[in-house]
């Protein structure tokens, strides 16, 4: 688990951030002495507070949420920061690299997101000086990942010149590791974008998800932290409609972000409906500018579900439609996406897929 390797084996690069240029329009530029100084230390404390509660209300501007299907994380980055995947001494990495804020031509930082095998017997302090090592330790402090204990660190180079941030959390046997390095006044210009990836980093199994659930009309889902709620509507105990947003997956040239939704409808139906008979319902109704790119019965024929391409005056869309039918409701999960971000997230749609449960209604 070193912290660098020339024998780091590179899998695909992920396009999804590979666009357009970094993000700078939220860096500040200060002197990188001031690290090392005890005011700045507490002044920084007292900002990595500020700065994490600002980050539940919206992530920094030029941020976009990576989902990483190898790893099954997301995390907040700059789009425009370059990323590859890799695998090193049975540890899979996500690695990114953006732009000196001196020099914007060359690399000056790179965030390494780690995930392996947690050694035996060995302490997050003993781990974290492969890291460390040869370097000042500022400060430590605690870290929580969904709840579970685990610790930063965050020091710098004896010359001033390089300043590094470092998590890591044991999780059920697995190490999780975040690592970023880079040129002091870069490190240092990229303050909050770091508080920011530092609160948002998330495993993205279905056992770490948000529960939703409304018992009157028999349904139960979970879904990734970050996905907002966006708006409820319903008719007690026979109907509802409920949708939730992810983060910003992609930025456009305008600044407008790219987001993918989830809509579920839930309905009540006529006695002896069946999913088949709902099925066919349903996509009679379908409009002409919706095409059937993929079609299978899911969980041991109790789901169907259909891939769509659909197409608008303003962008092409994919459409993952799930269908269920239980007693008397029926319901719609409906994953809505642009083309340019659908397929690298459809593993983080799979694992949400798998935690919709119709139950009977209470």
């Amino acid at each position: 688990m070193s912290t660098t390797s020339s024998s780091l084996r590179k899998h695909r690069i992920t396009s999804s951030i590979d666009i357009l240029t970094a993000c700078g329009s939220n860096l500040k530029m200060p002197s990188s002495r001031r690290w090392r100084s005890p005011a700045f230390l507490w002044l920084g404390l007292a900002g990595l507070v500020f700065g994490l509660s600002a980050c539940r209300l919206g992530a920094p501007p030029g941020l976009i949420t990576v989902y990483s299907p190898a790893l099954k994380i997301s995390i907040p980055v700059p789009q425009g920061w370059r990323s590859e995947v890799g695998e090193q001494s049975s540890f899979l990495m996500q690695i990114f690299t953006g732009p000196s804020v001196d020099v914007p031509e060359r690399p000056g930082i790179r965030a390494q997101v780690m995930k392996g095998p947690l050694p035996v017997g060995v302490s997050l302090d003993d781990l974290s000086t492969r890291y460390t090592e040869g370097h000042t330790v500022s400060h430590e402090q605690g870290y929580s990942l969904h709840g579970i204990a685990g610790k930063s660190w965050y020091f710098y180079s004896e010359d001033g010149a390089e300043r590094s941030r470092l998590m890591l959390t044991p999780v059920d046997g697995r190490l999780y590791g975040l690592y970023v390095h880079g040129e002091a006044a870069t490190m240092e210009a990229y303050d909050s974008t770091l508080d920011a990836m530092w609160e948002g980093f998330s495993i993205e199994e279905a056992r770490f998800f948000e529960p939703y659930e409304r018992p009157e009309v028999g349904l139960f889902l979970k879904h990734p932290h970050s996905w907002e709620r966006t708006s409820v509507l319903g008719k007690a105990g026979k109907a509802l409609f409920v949708a939730f947003r992810s983060p910003p997956l992609l930025l456009e040239e305008a600044g407008t972000s790219i987001h993918s939704t989830l809509e579920v409808i839930v309905n009540t139906v006529e006695p002896g409906t069946t999913l088949e008979s709902f099925y066919a319902k349903r996509t009679e109704i379908q409009g002409d500018n919706y095409r059937l790119l993929d079609h299978d019965t899911i969980r041991g024929g109790d789901a169907i579900s259909d891939l769509y391409h659909a197409e608008t005056q303003l962008a092409d869309y994919l459409e993952r439609t799930i269908y269920f039918v239980r007693g008397d409701k029926s319901y719609l999960f409906k994953f809505n996406a642009q083309n340019v971000v659908y397929h690298q997230i459809e593993v983080w749609i799979d694992e949400m897929v798998q935690t919709f449960e119709p139950r009977e209604t209470s």
